[in-house]
């Protein structure tokens, strides 16, 4: 449950990031890509683009953005990819597992949080 709420948190962060874009090209590129590609893509392209704007270090924007956004977010995907997959036999979860990314999960959300507060105000 984790991972499919780490990626529609990831998903509303990509919407305020086109939303953001002040190139109109990259904006039509990337809209377009939110709406027909896988996330991998999505992820790498969001990466790319949060590491630009933050070696620019505009104030305001969450400067541990690449790894609280970005790292977080693929661990979870990756972890709920694994689980996800049809097996024969039901998938285990350890407990200190479970534990830690209910820990890091509030985290990840309140950056994002952050991070689209500042896109809604500064077009980048």
């Amino acid at each position: 449950m984790l991972g499919i709420a780490a990626e529609r948190v990831f998903l509303l962060l990509c919407d305020s990031l086109a939303a953001a874009l002040s190139n109109a090209s990259e904006k039509a590129a990337f809209t377009k890509m939110l709406g027909r590609f896988p996330m991998k893509p999505k992820l790498d392209w969001v990466q790319n683009k949060i590491q630009q704007v933050q070696h620019l270090a505009p104030a305001g924007f969450p400067a541990n953005a690449t790894i609280m956004l970005i790292a977080i977010y693929d661990l979870m995907r990756c972890q709920r990819n694994e689980l996800g997959h049809p097996r024969e036999a039901p998938p285990n979860v350890k407990r200190q597992d479970a534990f830690v990314n209910l820990q890091i999960f509030p985290r990840y959300y309140e950056i994002a949080e952050e991070m689209r507060t500042f896109l809604a105000s500064n077009p980048i």
